[in-house]
This record gives C-alpha cells, sequence and structure tokens, in this order.
C-alpha cells in the first residue's frame, strides 16, 4: 500500500498561496513575487512547528518531570535558527522571479495539496514502500520497549523527512534555475539547516528514555498515512 506525508495547512495560508496562484494562471502584470515568498515562507514555517514545534511544546510540559528540560531547550533553540532562516531566505529568493517564472512553482506546489472530506487541507509527499514498512515495523519494536531500535527509528523519521525536502524544496528549486552564485548560496542554505535538524534528531534518538523516545516516534508516525 501506497503511504504519504500529510501536513495540515491552515485555512488562511492556504487561501493566500491559491489566490496568488490564481493571478499567475491569469496573467496579471503585477508581480506576484513578494506575496508568493511570503506566503511559500508562512507554509515551510507552519510545517516546521507542526512537525517539530507542537511536540517540543508538549514534551516541555513534562520536562521538570522527566529531565529533559536541557536537551527540549537544545532543540528549541535549533528549530528557532531554522524558522528564522527560512523566513530570512524563502521571499529573498523568490523575489528574482517574474511571475512567468514563477507559475510552473506555483503550480507545481499546488498538485501537493490535498483536502480531506471535512476540508482541511493537507501538504502531502510520497514515501516509498520500503521506507514506510521499515518505519512502520521499528517504531512498533520500540512501542514493545525495544529500546535498541530507537536509534534506526529516528534514522527512519530523518530519511522520511528528507523526501519531503526533495519533494518541497529541492525539486522546486531545480524548476527555477538560479545562476550559479544564489544556487550555492542556496544550497548552502538547506544543507544548515537540514543538517542541524536531522543532528539533533539523531542526538535525541541516544539520549531519551522508552517513553519519551515513544511520544516522539509516535507523533511523527501521525503524519504518514495511506495514499488514497
Amino acid at each position: 500500500m501506497n503511504h504519504a506525508v500529510y501536513l495540515k495547512l491552515s485555512d488562511t495560508t492556504y487561501q493566500r498561496f491559491e489566490a496568488i496562484r490564481h493571478n499567475l494562471n491569469a496573467g496579471v502584470k503585477e508581480s506576484q513575487s513578494r506575496a508568493l515568498g511570503d506566503v511559500l515562507s508562512e507554509v515551510a514555517c507552519e510545517v516546521i512547528n507542526q512537525a517539530f514545534g507542537e511536540l517540543l511544546q508538549k514534551q516541555r510540559q513534562n520536562s521538570v518531570s522527566n529531565g529533559n528540560a536541557a536537551m527540549l531547550a537544545e532543540s528549541e533553540k535549533a528549530i528557532q535558527q531554522i524558522l528564522d532562516t527560512l523566513r530570512k531566505y524563502m521571499p529573498w529568493s523568490v523575489s528574482f522571479f517574474g511571475n512567468e517564472r514563477l507559475l510552473p512553482l506555483a503550480n507545481y506546489l499546488h498538485q501537493s495539496i490535498r483536502q480531506d472530506s471535512q476540508q482541511q487541507v493537507y501538504l502531502s509527499y510520497a514515501v516509498d514502500d520500503a521506507t514506510t514498512q521499515h518505519a512502520i515495523s521499528t517504531a512498533a519494536k520500540v512501542r514493545d520497549g525495544q529500546m535498541g531500535e530507537v536509534a534506526t527509528s529516528f534514522k527512519n523519521l530523518t530519511q522520511i523527512v528528507d523526501m519531503g525536502v526533495t519533494a518541497l524544496i529541492r525539486e522546486p528549486k531545480k524548476m527555477l534555475k538560479f545562476n550559479l552564485v544564489v544556487d550555492k548560496t542556496l544550497n548552502g542554505v538547506i544543507n544548515m539547516t537540514t543538517h542541524m535538524g536531522y543532528k539533533r534528531l539523531e542526538k535525541l534518538g541516544g539520549q531519551l528514555n522508552q517513553a519519551t523516545a515513544n511520544d516522539y516516534i509516535e507523533h511523527f508516525m501521525t503524519f504518514l498515512r495511506p495514499a488514497p
């Protein structure tokens, strides 16, 4: 069975994106680069906050009793740095282009948007079957108390996250065909932010107790669902 990751988008952000995409497809003359850069930055921040921020907030409530306050502070610092970087570079990167160059990007990202029967909007990307099954089986072992599988489970999660980075950031970036200097700058930004996040997950995988490790893994696994 095919699976995909589903990350919620707020109605406001989705409507803003669709309005810009409509303008691009309608051929409006007014530049949409600033508006699109801002809304893509908001999309990225919503995704990061949903995947990591909400989890850390829940863990913060239990940090005194489980002794994870220092680890949480490190994680929160890393996530905030990633968010600040996205807010800086996402609008900047899109600002280089006219509407005709941005149209294929907007339509490409639109293809990654899904709605459920309750009209909840999601940003979605596919996960191959082998990765999915390995993630599910390893998460089940951790749930059963096999702490030796925690590090492997976190590596699986990192791999799934990186598939999203490829589908939603690396591939769209290729479509815009930046000049060499800007492309090198953006590659550096992508590499820096992903390395920071992945190293944080790797470190957590070796530090958490069973209950907390299971909470982290279960949180991330909720985003992985059978594709329709």
